[in-house]
């Protein structure tokens, strides 16, 4: 259908059956369309210079008036006619406004980069913490400015300060995933670190086992680290009380906080720091001796079953009564929200300055002669016994728990 298109045609065009399509009569190209749904938009057709068919969405009517589509029409119908693809020009435009309203990493982040790293993330909230706390003088600058030389400038000072190459890298490593994710929604360009090689380091070294002293030295600092807070919390009560306040309640439980439990359940088991954190107590089987790390919080995706010793199963029934007396959670160590732990390092830092000793976070795993003895010890008291088994001397181990403590 052809027709001068007007104020006029475009109110009185209606349809309840199919799209209409009206062609203005003057300007090549200058189309009005009329959907099923009662939409009435301006449209302007045309060819870009590879000789592709393309359409310009010109604005809904009433909203924009006949005068007014007609008018950016003929713009366009002359930037067409020297060459300019008017819709890829259009989709530059809007491209250029997203990276200036989120050009920043803060405005990246709380447009968008917050929202998906919660949803897809396993460790999201953690990721944004550590994001914010390792490049917080980064976050009002614009993502353009962001450039190798300057990361190396920070590398540099992060290595200064003492952190160790992994470390390093693991912080970089959050920031390029972040600023990948910003290339592909077209907030950036290009990668502002790409072709960045990250910090050699020992990758073999990155986890290694605690010696005899070293294991004492922090069953000690654990046990220390208690009994200073227990001590703190009474001189506390005791400043309340002469000032006619309330006390608060006395630290006399198994347990003051997480730590010892959380880094005994490591030792005695092998777990990830971030397995553990994770951990839930329907994956907890304490009568049969296993713990089930779900593919969803494995390192490596894939469900895996780890027995429990003697020490461990006492340490997750203290520790499930312990938490029973205040709120029930589905984690077996959560958060003040009910969700698992996300970090410890503050507490875990204080640890070894009391233990004053050398320990990487992941709190140096068992040792695999022990693993796998205690793999052996409970694979061993779940076989059925083919005769009444033989009375064995307290200590001697074969009821699956170890002689003496580790």
């Amino acid at each position: 259908m052809r027709k001068k298109l007007s104020q006029a045609v475009a109110r009185s065009t209606v349809t309840d059956a199919r799209d209409i399509v009206i062609v203005d009569t003057q300007i090549p190209g200058f189309e009005f369309r009329v959907r099923r749904s009662g939409t009435k938009i301006w449209t302007y057709r045309y060819r870009n210079p590879e000789g592709r068919q393309r359409r310009y969405i010109m604005g809904r009517f009433p909203g924009v008036s006949a005068t007014a589509a007609r008018r950016l029409a003929l713009t366009l119908a002359v930037e067409v006619a020297n060459g300019c693809d008017v819709q890829e020009k259009k989709k530059a435009a809007r491209a250029e406004g997203i990276r200036k309203r989120e050009g920043t990493l803060r405005n990246f982040i709380e447009a968008r980069y917050r929202a998906w790293a919660l949803d897809q993330l396993k460790s999201g909230k953690y990721q944004l913490e550590r994001i914010e706390a390792d490049f917080r003088t980064w976050f009002d600058k614009p993502m353009t400015d962001l450039n190798a030389w300057l990361l190396e400038g920070w590398r540099q000072r992060q290595k200064e300060a003492g952190n160790q190459p992994v470390t390093i890298n693991r912080a970089v490593q959050r920031l390029h995933a972040l600023l990948a994710r910003a290339v592909e929604w077209k907030v950036l360009e290009r990668h502002p670190f790409s072709g960045l090689k990250p910090l050699r380091h020992d990758k073999s070294g990155r986890v290694r086992y605690l010696s005899a002293d070293e294991e004492t030295l922090l069953r000690e600092a654990l046990l220390g680290r208690e009994a200073k807070l227990r001590e703190a919390r009474d001189r506390f009560n005791a400043w309340r009380t002469a000032r006619g306040r309330h006390a608060l309640p006395r630290r006399a439980e198994e347990f003051v906080d997480y730590l010892r439990p959380v880094v005994l359940v490591a030792r005695n088991t092998g777990l990830r720091r971030g397995e553990i954190l994770q951990l839930e107590w329907k994956d907890v089987d304490l009568d049969g001796k296993w713990i089930t790390v779900s593919g969803a919080i494995a390192k490596n995706g894939q469900t895996r079953r780890v027995p429990l010793n003697a020490e461990a199963v006492a340490i997750l029934q203290a520790w499930r009564q312990f938490r029973s007396r205040r709120a029930s959670a589905a984690r077996v160590f959560p958060g003040s929200d009910g969700e698992g732990l996300q970090r410890i390092d503050k507490a875990w830092r204080s640890l070894i300055e009391i233990a004053d000793i050398t320990m990487v976070l992941r709190y140096a795993h068992m040792s695999p002669d022990r693993l796998a003895m205690a793999v052996e010890r409970v694979a061993r008291a779940a076989e059925p016994a083919p005769n009444p088994p033989t009375p064995q001397p307290p200590g001697s181990g074969a009821d699956g728990a170890s002689p003496t403590p580790p």
